[in-house]
């Protein structure tokens, strides 16, 4: 096999895993208003919920890049987190009470903690061996999986009553991409596992563009899992248009990255990830305060477009500069960007019951918007070192 042929199969590998795992989870988000009613849980506990993802997450993320990956490969490791992930939402929408639905937030977390720096790894090797600038277009397939799911998700809330038969036929349907992926998959000869060194802290610029992604990781939710909240109850939206704001959001992001590479060639990274996230913010911060829907539509719109490549651009940046192994230092930006998840849902459920979910929308522009502004700040500061 060619290494063209071979690096094309790994792409693709990754890219399948990659929208399989967010088609189920964003048909997931749209049913979280559903979930929340059925339980009868306040907008606090479901943010434990994440919490609880985020620290599984975190604990996955330091294990699979230290001990999994180097053992195993990169591809056993996405095989292995697609299909522990498979069918943990059927698991969130059947749990019985509110403890069973919180201990199946624990293998949602270690699945996708194999599944994502593992793929991501994979992809920044090529990138390195090809000069291709590929993160960008993974990172598509995530949001072009999340915006069909949304999408998916109005059909089955019409025309399927029992979800617990839609995240079944979900489950399967991820069990098969993980079986395409080990056939798939780049071979484990082909890779490049180098020895991990022992357990240092990362030098301080992987800690900085760590933290970015940190706060990335942190907010994220408030627009994915809970917008389509906030629209039901803010806007009395009903339920089959819950998920507007995501899919309008993820358009934007799926357009900003199919066009990443030539945005990147003709202006810089530093506009792709900066400028554009920091105005993006402000857009999205004006449109809200019209508490008008339509406009505040057209400002996701643009929002989604702006702030889409600011976490691959952060990954290139980290890449480009670190002497340790890829596959290690994508776990340590995954790992302190899911270090999110353990503070971020929990303050942004209890903010969303305190002080409103149109407050978090407001927070969520206003810190995108900073991590641009910061992102340019270390990227001037590379530069110059």
């Amino acid at each position: 096999m060619t290494e063209n042929k071979s690096n094309n199969r790994t792409i693709f590998s990754c890219f399948l895993g990659a929208f399989l795992m967010l088609f189920q989870i964003g048909v997931y988000f749209v049913y979280i208003p559903w979930n929340i009613e059925r339980l009868q849980i306040s907008e606090s506990e479901l943010g434990l919920g994440l919490l609880v993802f985020g620290i599984s997450n975190l604990i996955s993320n330091q294990i699979s890049g230290r001990y999994i990956v180097p053992n195993i490969g990169t591809k056993n490791s996405m095989v292995i987190g697609l299909f522990i992930v498979a069918f943990c939402p059927l698991i969130l929408v059947s749990a019985p009470n509110y403890l069973s639905f919180l201990l199946a937030y624990i293998p949602f977390g270690i699945g996708v903690g194999l599944f994502h720096p593992s793929a991501q790894s994979q992809i920044s090797m090529i990138e390195s061996e090809t000069s291709r600038i590929l993160t960008p277009l993974y990172q598509a397939a995530f949001s072009a999986g999340s915006l069909v799911g949304a999408i998916a998700a109005a059909f089955f809330i019409k025309s399927m009553s029992d979800p617990r038969l839609i995240f079944s036929l979900l489950g399967l349907i991820l069990t098969l991409g993980s079986i395409a992926i080990f056939r798939l998959g780049l071979l484990k000869n082909l890779e490049i596992l180098e020895k991990t060194p022992r357990f240092k802290l990362p030098k301080n610029n992987i800690l900085i563009f760590g933290f970015l992604l940190m706060m990335n990781y942190a907010t994220m939710g408030i627009i994915l899992d809970w917008s389509a909240l906030w629209l039901t109850r803010d806007f009395l939206a009903p339920l089959f248009i819950g998920g507007i704001i995501i899919i309008v959001f993820n358009i934007g992001e799926i357009v900003s990255r199919l066009l990443a590479s030539k945005l990147i060639k003709r202006y810089s990274e530093r506009f792709v990830g900066g400028y554009l996230s920091v105005f993006s913010g402000i857009i999205l911060f004006l449109c809200i305060m019209t508490s008008n829907l339509y406009v505040i539509v057209v400002g996701t719109v643009i929002f989604g477009f702006g702030t889409a490549n600011f976490a691959a651009i952060v990954i290139r940046q980290a890449i480009n500069i670190t002497d340790e192994p890829i596959p290690l230092t994508v776990s340590n930006l995954v790992t302190l960007g899911f270090a999110g998840f353990i503070f971020g849902p929990a303050l942004v459920g209890y903010l969303a019951e305190y002080l409103g979910l149109t407050f978090n929308m407001y927070l969520l522009s206003v810190i995108w918007g900073l991590n641009g502004v910061a992102l340019l700040v270390m990227m001037k500061r590379i530069k110059y070192t």
